[in-house]
């Protein structure tokens, strides 16, 4: 038995894949959006440099800080201490932290923390060489929990 594939039913064909197509690329942004929107993002000053010491974020129900090792240069094992404090801290399931520049594609820098006994979590990370010798990095610290939470450091190396 042979069938014939009219122009009619080509058009019906295509608006149909349009269809399925358009919805496949907006339930994904939809997704991306609600995901999104449930991570609380806290930023700290800009001028706190967490190397040898403690710098913090925090809202009314958390807060989250960053305290890096005394010397932070490429290619050397660092240790990495995030405290967290309030009524949302015995909520957290993970923690990890990436290092990133600005405008600059490092690589993927993640480093998973472990908590410890006292309740802080600690690990240890090494950050790449920057080829243009840039020293300036992005820190963000990821909670995993619920809510999610995600804070902002900035990071100067070299001194």
């Amino acid at each position: 038995m042979e069938q014939n594939i009219t122009a009619k039913d080509l058009l019906i064909l295509s608006v149909v894949i349009m269809i399925l197509l358009l919805l496949g690329v907006l339930s994904r942004h939809w997704l991306q959006a609600d995901s999104a929107s449930q991570t609380i993002v806290l930023t700290a000053d800009p001028l706190c440099n967490p190397v040898n010491k403690s710098c913090a974020v925090s809202d009314s129900a958390l807060t989250i800080a960053l305290t890096l090792g005394e010397r932070v240069q490429p290619l050397t094992p660092f240790p990495v201490l995030v405290g967290l404090t309030g009524e949302k801290a015995a909520q957290v399931k993970a923690v990890a932290v990436y290092f990133t520049m600005a405008d600059m594609d490092m690589g993927f820098n993640r480093f998973d923390l472990q908590q410890q006994a006292n309740g802080t979590w600690q690990g240890s990370a090494i950050l790449p060489v920057c080829t243009a010798g840039r020293q300036d990095w992005r820190v963000t610290v990821k909670l995993t929990g619920d809510p999610a939470y995600s804070g902002e450091f900035y990071l100067l190396t070299g001194f």
